[in-house]
């Protein structure tokens, strides 16, 4: 029968090493998930990772039996990656999904036109406040609820919901302006 996190983590904290490995095996994939989407290279994302497994080994101590272990170790890949970006100032895009397309039922052109939509998108969630892009990521690309993001984040569910919001707002903006500057653009193109 397979151990809970919670009785692995209370193996470890006894002396027993070997449930930590179980634990990295469990979660590997979805921390270096979340550091991946963050920060979009996938050195800086594996030596996040180890990163984070060493900070979760550490403070393994102060883990909360009463919460979910992977809520905990999410938190922590979160908030490395937040560190991260803050520390190097980079703009980050965190989409990392590619549009699919089906060659045989759209046009090359329409393909392109897709792509392209795609990296304007992926560019202006990039350019979001770095608050506002984990929410943003947290909640359209790890499916989480609010309440899931507030425990994670450590804040209220309003504020979720404000970030949320102000992130979509911020969103329309700056795709509403690419959109006016891209169509000035091929005016200027036709007139020539």
């Amino acid at each position: 029968m397979q151990l809970t996190d919670a009785q692995l983590v209370t193996k470890i904290l006894r002396g027993d090493p070997t449930g930590f490995q179980e634990l990295v095996s469990r979660y590997q994939k979805p921390v270096f998930g979340i550091c991946y989407r963050m920060m979009r290279q996938r050195e800086e994302a594996e030596d996040l990772s180890q990163e984070v497994f060493i900070k979760a080994y550490r403070y393994l101590g102060q883990y909360n039996h009463e919460h979910k272990f992977s809520s905990w170790i999410l938190k922590i890949a979160t908030n490395t990656c937040i560190d991260a970006i803050r520390k190097k100032r980079v703009d980050t895009l965190p989409l990392d999904e590619e549009i699919k397309t089906n060659q045989e039922d759209v046009s090359a052109e329409r393909a392109f036109l897709q792509e392209e939509a795609h990296r304007e998108i992926e560019a202006a969630i990039g350019s979001l406040p770095p608050d506002y892009r984990i929410v943003v990521l947290l909640y359209h690309h790890q499916g989480q609820s609010y309440q899931q993001i507030a425990d994670q984040l450590e804040i209220p569910m309003s504020m979720v919901k404000n970030r949320l919001f102000r992130a979509r707002k911020m969103l329309k903006e700056s795709l509403k302006k690419l959109k006016e500057e891209t169509l000035w653009t091929a005016e200027q193109v036709q007139k020539s």
